[in-house]
């Protein structure tokens, strides 16, 4: 790529003896049904220093030309017109223009990140939850951003962050690696856990349910090798002071299903707050009483990412979580 600027630069450094203002003022001047004293008069300059600048312009064209110096219009007919050499240079000119007008445009939006592409890396916690009004929020203020939104897995989206593949995700995590030079976290919001029943279970009438009212029930948790956060749950129930009966003849992941399963009374199952956004039919969710279960999610982004675009989204977050403003955003 950088042999392809180069050569461009090479093959473009004959016109830096170009002024844009004279190209501009040839185009005034056709505009101006070719008349030099209404251009001259719409621009707010003298006659004199307009003819100049078009002569000039005329001068430069004529350059390494053999025989006939190129004349952009003829001056000896009544009204003045175009020559074919200035026709073709019109056409040709204001293309130019019109490229040069967007690519200043472009600029000052990339500046600002109102234009760009942003890879978001999501899951059922963040979708849940506080996605869908991020993604709005953010579209309402920067519609010509495209945003590109990936369902990753814990055990692959900080290599995918650290490879370019992702710009950034939504860690879950009850603590995160803040030693890592490499990415930014910051927390931004915490989930506490709940209890689904099945709308039959006997302790579907309480409102809060304790880890030892569930130890004679089978508990459906996510597969531990993908989530190996719910070794947490393993963990309160012992120190409960009971064996929790999980149930080993199902293997899920997806909260859509799992809650299926806890509908057809397979099961009992703990899950994060977020999946009581989900109305499944048949079940009910239920407070967890006096178990220290919450995990954290935080915000992640490469370190040295210096994206205007990446603030933008950031600065949305911290605006619709009602965050402080902090350094590292």
């Amino acid at each position: 790529m950088l042999e392809n600027i180069v050569r461009m630069g090479m093959e473009f450094q004959h016109l830096s003896q170009f002024e844009l203002r004279q190209i501009c003022y040839f185009i005034a001047v056709v505009q101006a049904n070719n008349n030099f004293s209404e251009a001259a008069k719409r621009l707010g300059i003298k006659q004199p220093p307009l003819s100049q600048r078009i002569q000039a312009l005329e001068e430069l064209l004529s350059t390494h030309q053999k025989t006939l110096a190129v004349k952009l219009f003829d001056r000896s007919k009544r009204p003045i017109e175009l020559t074919e050499a200035g026709q073709a240079f019109l056409v040709e000119a204001q293309q130019a223009l019109i490229h040069l007008n967007r690519a200043v445009s472009y600029a000052r939006q990339a500046s600002q990140g109102e234009i760009g592409r942003l890879i978001i890396g999501m899951n059922n916690s963040i979708a849940n939850t506080i996605l869908p009004e991020v993604v709005q929020e953010f579209q309402q203020r920067f519609p010509k951003v495209e945003l590109e939104l990936h369902e990753v897995t814990i055990q692959h989206e900080i290599q995918m962050l650290k490879n370019h593949q992702l710009d950034v995700i939504f860690q879950r995590s009850p603590s995160f690696d803040h030693n890592d030079p490499a990415l930014s976290f910051q927390p931004i919001l915490e989930e506490y856990f709940v209890v689904a029943l099945p709308t039959t279970h006997a302790l579907a009438d309480q409102s809060k349910i304790s880890l030892k009212a569930l130890a004679d029930d089978a508990i459906i948790l996510p597969s531990l090798d993908v989530l190996p956060f719910y070794e947490k749950v393993v963990t309160l129930c012992r120190e409960a002071g009971f064996e929790p009966k999980i149930n080993q003849t199902v293997t899920v992941t997806g909260v859509v299903t799992l809650l299926s399963l806890v509908a057809a009374g397979v099961g009992v199952s703990i899950l994060p707050n977020h999946v009581q956004t989900l109305h499944r039919e048949g079940v009910v969710y239920r407070s967890l009483q006096n178990a220290a279960l919450n995990r954290q999610i935080a915000v992640v982004w490469r370190q040295e990412d210096s994206s205007i675009v990446l603030r933008q989204f950031l600065k949305v977050i911290q605006e619709v979580m009602n965050l402080s403003l902090l350094d590292s955003w």
